[in-house]
């Protein structure tokens, strides 16, 4: 057993080794590989089996210690089966089938904590940083030229287009009238002659001017 705990003394980093931290360590170990070893050939082992008890118990707790992880729990396993070890011997407590199913378990479960504390601890992932939303430019107003309201009552002025069916007969009336007085017809001699409104003789006098 001694032979097999110190083949597992690598374990032990080289660079954080303390010997008397490890020499402390095995004979801790040493001294509970026998209480172990009897709980186990109490519980119906047989002698050569019975030592992979305190084996697996031993290489549980180097992993343990080296890695800095499960040293409360594999300290806490040993004190127990230490514990229910002396207890059996003594007498005190009967071997029941809780007490061998749960030495039975010894081996599966440190063989499967071995096996979680080699596996490297991640690093736990720093939280994403989002960019700050970019500021909305409000859009530049910019003065809208409102026209000036008409004064009231005035009527609207608006041109003639050429559209306008009495255009050409305007402007004959235009030359004659121009001809005689040197004028251009006044806005009633439209009105009178082509026989239309004030707005379309406004229209068609805007025309006749350009």
């Amino acid at each position: 057993m001694i032979a097999a705990i110190a083949k597992r003394a690598d374990l032990i980093p080289m660079k954080n080794r303390d010997f008397l931290g490890a020499l402390a360590l095995l004979a801790a170990l040493v001294a509970t590989a026998s209480a172990e070893f009897q709980l186990a050939r109490a519980c119906g082992y047989g002698a050569i089996v019975a030592g992979c008890i305190p084996g697996a118990l031993d290489i549980y707790a180097l992993r343990a210690f080296s890695v800095k992880r499960d040293v409360p729990a594999v300290v806490t396993a040993l004190v127990l089966t230490n514990a229910l070890a002396h207890l059996v011997s003594a007498g005190l407590i009967p071997v029941s089938v809780p007490l061998v199913v749960a030495v039975s378990a010894i081996a599966p479960l440190a063989l499967y904590r071995v096996k979680a504390l080699a596996a490297p601890v991640s690093a736990p992932q720093p939280a994403p940083v989002t960019a700050p939303a970019p500021a909305l430019e409000r859009p530049v107003e910019r003065p809208v030229a409102v026209p000036a309201p008409a004064p009231a009552g005035a009527p609207a002025v608006q041109p003639a287009t050429a559209a306008d069916e009495l255009l050409p007969k305007a402007r004959a009336f235009a030359a004659e009238v121009r001809s005689a007085t040197g004028k251009a017809p006044s806005l009633r001699a439209l009105q009178a002659h082509l026989s239309i409104g004030q707005a379309r003789a406004q229209r068609i006098r805007a025309a006749l001017a350009t």
